[in-house]
């Protein structure tokens, strides 16, 4: 589903919202966050969304993470829901997410899953990680595997996609290994606070799965994002530059697109108005 102009803008206001309100919960806890991926990319490059973004990425240290997902809710209008695989058991990632229940964003990939479908932001939980690049290399390719048992094996949606060898190799071995969906989230999850404390940080939810030292990170630096305060790592722009190379300049034309696909996006109508048409 490709979204209008006006309808993106709708989205974003609606996301906005949340943010402001995670930044307050996080506040009021005492918990540290950082703005990430392509939400630091707009507040440095844009001031705020990148013009043809449809989300807002956070991430949080591990210990942080693991607060805000016991005591955050209870901090939050009856309306906003942190969602994780501990609060709905159909859901199948290994960090949270922010719904807004009064609205509808149904993604294509998980849209047979019976779970809270409104819109949303995404919060990474920041994993200690070995600090030696190909080591970490290494750990990463282990972890694709398994995370492609879930992803493919264990119930994503993916229309028009040809299944390679390799994709049907791993849904053989995720009968083996995992014959729950369950028992692959909680495999990857042990795995991800796997190692002792160390001097950096993977994002393993992240599709970069980027590993950065901790002192780029530290107490943070306050940057606008759409008209708000937010904060952003230290170093953002070591932060960056590993991920994109030259940020600021502009990808081509033909990429500036969102990388959601949805069989839904309503601003204004609850999912589970639209839930049952989609099963």
């Amino acid at each position: 589903m490709k979204l209008k102009l006006e309808e993106l803008e709708q989205l974003k206001r609606v996301e906005i919202e949340m943010l402001k309100e995670f930044i307050r919960v996080c506040d009021s806890l005492d918990l540290k966050y950082y703005i990430l991926e392509g939400t630091l990319l707009g507040a440095v490059r844009h001031k705020g969304f990148i013009p043809w973004d449809d989300d807002i990425d956070v991430g949080m240290p591990r210990a942080d993470y693991e607060r805000f997902c016991i005591e955050g809710q209870k901090l939050f209008p009856e309306y906003l829901f942190v969602q994780t695989m501990n609060t709905e058991s159909d859901y199948r990632l290994n960090f949270a997410k922010i719904r807004d229940s009064r609205t509808t964003f149904i993604e294509t990939s998980v849209r047979h899953c019976n779970i809270n479908h409104g819109i949303y932001i995404d919060v990474f939980p920041l994993d200690d990680c070995l600090d030696d690049e190909n080591a970490h290399k290494r750990r990463c390719r282990a972890l694709s595997l398994l995370l492609m048992n879930i992803r493919v094996a264990k119930g994503f949606y993916f229309p028009n996609r040809k299944k390679s060898v390799k994709w049907r190799i791993a849904e053989l071995l995720s009968i083996v290994r995992y014959p729950t969906i369950r028992g692959a989230l909680l495999a990857r999850e042990k795995w991800m606070k796997a190692l002792p404390e160390s001097n950096t940080y993977a994002n393993y939810g992240s599709e970069w799965w980027w590993h950065l030292p901790k002192e780029c990170f530290g107490e943070g630096e306050y940057l606008e994002f759409e008209g708000i305060r937010v904060r952003a790592p230290k170093e953002y722009d070591k932060c960056l530059t590993h991920i994109y190379g030259d940020y600021m300049k502009l990808p081509p034309e033909e990429e500036r697109v969102a990388h959601h696909f949805a069989d839904v996006i309503d601003t204004t109508k609850p999912y589970k108005e639209y839930k049952t048409s989609t099963k």
